[in-house]
């Protein structure tokens, strides 16, 4: 774990990669520097084969994140120019979640707050545990999100459900953002260490190829406008895969199918 940044990165034998958010000390609050390393390790990690799946999480005890770390801000969001810069590193590594090419999970316990939500919101499932609490509160600061933590939001959320965080600034439970569609399912907090472990295991057990092409249809689709003839060639790539072959003779053989990502 680098001492500045507050990240560790772990790479399991069944090529599920989990980063941990640690700093107790405020809760998990993202700094400038964090934002900074995780679009390194998201591109890192995006370029690694040999992954099927990451797992971004809060560590020792102090939930998924308490959001921006105000303790900086006098040094570093004080002003239209710092501001400005904070705001781009922090879209930099949002972007880089949402086209690394393998799937991310954000497990979320405790308080996944302002910054930490946009964070979660920009991986591809959201799970939480009962004890989890979400709100984004800028309107209690007087600041703003950018346009890309906005977009990735409404995305997600749709308008009503995002003009009702921003505008109220309400914590809420862990149902109402199974409600909203933030988050996928809740688990007792005794249980969620092993949900988590179990879906990335679900996931780090398809074809890779699949996955991965799934993944980047919908950014695409997200995106919007005409579908290209060489994009809309790329949803049938897999059928000339070596996982696609495998994967149908291990049907017709009823056994499991051992994928490679070729």
């Amino acid at each position: 774990m680098s001492q500045e940044t507050g990240l560790a990165v772990d790479i399991n034998d069944g090529g599920i990669a989990t980063i941990t958010i640690s700093q107790p000390e405020r809760k998990n609050a993202l700094t400038k520097p964090m934002w900074g390393e995780l679009a390194r390790i998201a591109d890192d990690l995006g370029g690694d084969n040999n992954l099927r799946c990451i797992v971004i999480r809060g560590g020792s005890g102090a939930g998924f994140g308490a959001g921006a770390d105000i303790h900086e801000f006098v040094r570093e969001r004080d002003g239209f120019e710092k501001a400005r810069d904070y705001g781009m590193l922090h879209a930099e590594a949002l972007q880089a979640l949402r086209v690394c090419q393998h799937p991310v999970i954000a497990a979320i316990d405790g308080p996944c707050i302002g910054a930490s939500f946009v964070l979660a919101a920009a991986c591809d499932l959201r799970i939480a545990a009962d004890n989890a609490k979400f709100a984004v509160p800028p309107m209690k600061l007087g600041a703003t999100l950018g346009y890309p933590e906005l977009q990735i939001m409404l995305d997600l959320l749709g308008e009503a459900a995002l003009f009702e965080i921003l505008l109220e600034g309400q914590v809420f439970d862990a149902e109402r953002a199974r409600e909203i569609g933030f988050v996928v399912r809740h688990v007792a907090i005794e249980a969620f260490d092993a949900e988590i472990a179990s879906t990335a295991a679900r996931i780090a057990s398809g074809a890779p190829i699949t996955q991965r092409l799934h993944k980047k249809m919908i950014n695409r689709l997200k995106e919007g406008g005409a579908i290209g003839a060489k994009e809309f060639d790329e949803g049938y790539r897999a059928f000339d895969s070596a996982d696609f072959k495998e994967g149908y003779t291990a049907f017709l053989e009823k056994r499991k199918a051992v994928f490679e990502g070729r």
